[in-house]
């Protein structure tokens, strides 16, 4: 007669077993998988087929291949499975997550700010190297293997910041600026910037938060006193020009430069287009946090 124990094991064994199977299964209809890397769930589901055929080929690492298989196949049916790991639900040594919290943040606004048409490739480069790292880190081993999807994410989001004219900051906040110009001595912006102000409105991003910083400047005509008050009222007027398009609710500041950060050296009295221009920087954040989305068994 069997004891407890020895059924006890015995079943723990033909679990790991059939599961190992079913991740075998997961990992060969990947491979053998017809992909159309032009969609969005196309491109994440070949890199993940990359990484995968990697663990499973190499590294002999069926478990997490099978796990990033399943997650593979399920993008290709829903294109909104395509959600990075949360690496708090990894087993990860404390020396990697600190990296892996700014990366997570980082990759949040720019999946958020950047729609997948527009991004696909490097969104899918950005979300498959994120997983591959964290599931390096947690085995915590082949530094060289964490460095190397690090990069690879790092490179991802670089390319996807400088697609899109934007800053991904490692607090997991992102910035874009705009700069509209002036008529001699006119606070208001000209008529043809106000289309660029307003096209800030069609972004989609009222459901964020934002701040708005905004500074005037004025080319070198004029006496110093007159140009810091125009500079002012300059940045008051695209203010009201961003307050009267835009949705959402913002929070501002403003600062008035006068003539005393030219973007284009001049001698003084000299009028220039070039300089009489407002710059403005959004800041956007997201919160609360978006909740962890299992996307496969593991």
């Amino acid at each position: 007669m069997n004891s407890p124990s020895l059924l006890k094991a015995t079943f723990f064994l033909g679990l790991i077993t059939a599961l190992t199977a079913c991740g075998a299964y997961d990992v060969a209809e990947l491979k053998e998988k017809t992909i159309d890397t032009t969609s969005y769930s196309g491109a994440v589901a070949e890199e993940y087929r990359k990484f995968v055929t990697s663990e499973a080929d190499q590294m002999m690492d069926w478990q997490d291949a099978g796990y990033f298989a399943a997650k593979a196949l399920k993008v290709l049916d829903d294109p909104a499975a395509a959600q990075p790991e949360n690496y708090k639900d990894w087993n990860i040594d404390q020396q990697f997550v600190d990296d892996l919290e700014v990366a997570q943040g980082r990759l949040r606004i720019a999946m958020r700010l950047i729609p997948p048409e527009e991004g696909a490739v490097n969104l899918a480069k950005a979300i498959t190297s994120f997983d591959c790292w964290v599931e390096q880190a947690e085995e915590g081993w082949q530094i060289d293997h964490i460095a190397a999807c690090q990069t690879s994410f790092n490179d991802a989001l670089g390319e996807l910041e400088q697609q899109k004219d934007i800053k991904i900051t490692d607090a997991g906040e992102a910035k874009a600026k705009f700069v509209v110009f002036h008529e001699l001595d006119q606070p208001q912006p000209r008529a043809e910037d106000f289309v660029l102000i307003q096209s800030f409105a069609s972004k989609g991003w009222d459901d964020l938060q934002l701040h708005v910083h905004v500074v005037g400047h004025t080319d070198r005509s004029g006496t110093d006193e007159h140009n810091k008050k125009l500079s002012v009222s300059r940045a008051l007027a695209v203010v009201n020009a961003i307050k009267s398009t835009w949705p959402g609710e913002y929070t501002f500041s403003i600062e008035g430069l006068g003539e005393t950060t030219p973007a284009v050296a001049t001698s003084d009295g000299v009028p220039d287009v070039r300089n009489r221009r407002t710059e403005a920087e959004v800041t956007l954040t997201i919160k609360p946090e978006y909740p962890s989305i299992e996307t496969a068994v593991r």
